[in-house]
């Protein structure tokens, strides 16, 4: 007979009745539960933005919009970038490594736009 701990993971894993989990040793329900797959969470993905090319109260004011609206404001351009907004003077190197990874490219008229619509240009 399984034991209380199995017999609840297999009530609450399975679809198996009291009466098939009842007549189940320890053992076979054990066995059981190590091959259910454990359900994985989709977790929804953060968006990011870096400002580049902007005086610092620009950047600010920016950062503060994409912040309100939910987007994770980080200031380097990292593998897992979603948007890269440029100013009037910005970092060639950050363009190039967003680029390379496909982050979306936004002008200062573009991030506004994108954020009263939600619509990426483009």
């Amino acid at each position: 007979m399984a034991g209380e701990k199995v017999s609840k993971i297999l009530r609450s894993r399975t679809d198996l009745t009291d009466q098939e989990i009842a007549a189940m040793t320890d053992s076979e329900g054990w066995g059981l539960i190590r091959g259910i797959n454990p359900v994985k969470v989709q977790r929804p993905k953060v968006e990011t933005i870096c400002f580049t090319g902007f005086s610092l109260s620009a950047r600010e004011n920016l950062q503060g919009i994409a912040a309100d609206k939910g987007l994770h404001v980080v200031g380097s351009v990292t593998a897992k970038l979603t948007y890269l907004c440029c100013g009037r003077d910005p970092g060639e190197v950050k363009i190039k490594k967003a680029k390379e990874i496909n982050s979306v490219l936004f002008t200062e008229d573009e991030f506004i736009e994108f954020i009263h619509t939600g619509v990426i240009p483009g």
